[in-house]
């Protein structure tokens, strides 16, 4: 199966789960998703375990998994902290050396985003949500900084409830996105500081 597809089924399978398609707990099947999705039930197999190594998934001995329980108040505390200091480091670092097809790259995601906080769509508002903040940490190639960033982001989002309007999440990132373009890192930086949360 190519790379791209099962990266696909990944994104929608995590959008789902983070827009509470399911409630905590709930046993999640391999059989059922891969008909769903139209593939055998090897791929969807890798999907659970990356998604298990997000932590969105509880892996289940002999029985698959089931969703994730929410962090705890402390832990959701250093989650929060640590993937702030990650996004910073990642823009204070990584933006210098961005180019035009970068931001154009950016630009596309908040193309994508307003039209499905647009829709209602919840489930693709999540997927281009951490599109846009995997880009910030994927811009700045110089450190890996991915392996610890996803689980914090998945698990913090676990489930995405903060805005109750959509439109006002796109917002967030497009400012944060106007502020970059405009060279202004400092205000950048504060205003990807806040959004977090």
């Amino acid at each position: 199966m190519p790379t791209t597809l099962k990266r696909q089924i990944a994104d929608s399978l995590r959008g789902q789960i983070l827009a509470g398609r399911w409630a905590e707990g709930t046993r999640i099947k391999e059989e059922a998703l891969a008909k769903h999705f139209g593939v055998s039930r090897g791929p969807i197999r890798d999907v659970m375990l990356e998604l298990s190594k997000e932590g969105l998934l509880q892996a289940l001995p002999n029985k698959g998994a089931s969703i994730n329980v929410s962090p705890s108040k402390k832990a959701r505390a250093i989650y929060l902290r640590t993937r702030r200091d990650l996004e910073t480091l990642a823009i204070r670092e990584g933006f210098p050396d961005w180019t035009e097809e970068t931001v154009l790259s950016m630009e596309k995601i908040l193309r994508q985003f307003r039209v499905a906080a647009e829709m209602g769509d919840l489930s693709e508002v999540i997927e281009h949500d951490i599109a846009f903040h995997r880009a910030i940490i994927e811009n700045y190639s110089k450190e890996n900084l991915r392996v610890l960033w996803l689980p914090l982001m998945t698990t913090m989002a676990l489930p995405y409830s903060r805005h109750q309007d959509l439109m006002e999440s796109h917002k967030e990132h497009e400012d944060i996105m106007r502020t970059l373009k405009s060279n202004d890192l400092k205000a950048a930086i504060r205003l990807l500081k806040d959004h977090i949360q």
